[in-house]
């Protein structure tokens, strides 16, 4: 996979703004799903369906440590 000059300062960018994991995928996976000028869609919904699978088990950890949090 090649990463444009465009694509590596965006990922320093969100390095450096230490969001949470979860919230970055999120947020960039609906950025590329409403971006139907500058992807191709078989190519959108290839990115995004991969992103769907990292953010799911995060989701859900998300989801079990808010749980348990709530309890206390």
């Amino acid at each position: 996979m090649n990463i444009t000059p465009q694509e590596k300062h965006l990922i320093k960018a969100l390095r450096e703004a230490t969001l949470p994991p979860l919230f970055v995928l999120i947020r960039i996976r609906n950025q590329i799903l409403d971006d139907i000028e500058n992807i191709e869609e078989s190519r959108r919904h290839e990115i995004v369906k991969a992103l769907e699978e990292y953010i799911g088990p995060l989701w859900e950890d998300y989801y079990e440590q808010n749980k348990l949090h709530s309890k206390d």
